[in-house]
C-alpha cells in the first residue's frame, strides 16, 4: 500500500504577519486499529511590523487523521512528509500546504479458489482415512455380512481426528439365533485392560480370545465382541 495525501490548513495569527523569519515542520503519530491520527507541528518566528527588529515565536499543532484498511500490517507503516510550502494571506493568516506519503505492507491474500481447494483436500484426506479404517475392519471380519453404522450428524469427519475415538462396526451374523456386534477400540494413553472391559461390559477372557493382550500400546486396535440373545 502506498498513499500520497495532500493537507492544507489556514492558521489565524493574533497579530499581523509582516514577515516569516523562520519556520519548521514536525509531526507526531498514533497508529490505531483502523486509522492513523496525529499532529503536524508548525513553529518558527515572525515579525508583526516591517520595520520591527523584534521577532515573535509561533507554535501551532494541526491535527489530522487518515483511515487505513484492515489488510495491512500495522507494524510496517512508514510515514514521510514529501512536500511543504506556505504563504501569508490577508496579513494575519498563514496558509500551509503539506503533502505526506504513507506506505505499508499488505497481508497475503488467499484467493477464494485456493480456500476451496484446501477445504476439498482436507475432506478428501479424511475420507481416505475413513475408508482405510473400514478396510482394516473388513479384513478382520472376512466372513461377516457387514453393516456399517452410519453417523447421522455432520460431526463424523471431525470425530475421525480424535485419538480416543471408538470406531464401531456392527456386523450382523445369524448363528444359532445369536447376533454379534463387534467393536474396534483404539487404545489411548489412559486405557487399561480393566477399564476397557468395564467400558464394553465384557471380561478379560473374552478379550484374550480375540486379541493379544500381553501388552497394549497407544494406537493398538482391539476387537471386542458383544453378544445379545
Amino acid at each position: 500500500m502506498k498513499s500520497i495525501v495532500p493537507y492544507t490548513k489556514e492558521i489565524e495569527f493574533k497579530t499581523k504577519i509582516a514577515e516569516i523569519c523562520s519556520i519548521s515542520l514536525e509531526h507526531e503519530l498514533n497508529i490505531l486499529e483502523n486509522e492513523i491520527e496525529g499532529n503536524f507541528i508548525v513553529s518558527g518566528e515572525y515579525k508583526s511590523h516591517e520595520v520591527s527588529v523584534n521577532k515573535e515565536p509561533f507554535h501551532y499543532k494541526l491535527p489530522f487523521t487518515l483511515e487505513v484498511t484492515e489488510d495491512i500490517l500495522k507494524e510496517s507503516i512508514d510515514f514521510e512528509i514529501t512536500d511543504f510550502t506556505y504563504e501569508v494571506m490577508a496579513n494575519s493568516t498563514l496558509k500551509v500546504n503539506i503533502e505526506f506519503c504513507v506506505t505499508a505492507d499488505e497481508m497475503e491474500k488467499i484467493e477464494e479458489a485456493e480456500v476451496e481447494e484446501v477445504l476439498e483436500r482436507e475432506i478428501e484426506e479424511k475420507e481416505e482415512i475413513r475408508e482405510s479404517v473400514m478396510e482394516e475392519i473388513k479384513d478382520l471380519f472376512p466372513e461377516a455380512e457387514e453393516e456399517i453404522v452410519e453417523e447421522k450428524d455432520e460431526k463424523l469427519e471431525e470425530r475421525l481426528d480424535e485419538e480416543s475415538e471408538t470406531i464401531i462396526l456392527s456386523a450382523m451374523q445369524e448363528k444359532e439365533a445369536e447376533f454379534a456386534t463387534y467393536h474396534i477400540h483404539i487404545v489411548n494413553g489412559s486405557d487399561s485392560i480393566e477399564s476397557i472391559c468395564t467400558l464394553y461390559n465384557t471380561d478379560t477372557n473374552t478379550l484374550k480370545e480375540y486379541n493379544n493382550v500381553e501388552s497394549i500400546n497407544v494406537g493398538d486396535k482391539l476387537i471386542i465382541p458383544c453378544f445379545d440373545e
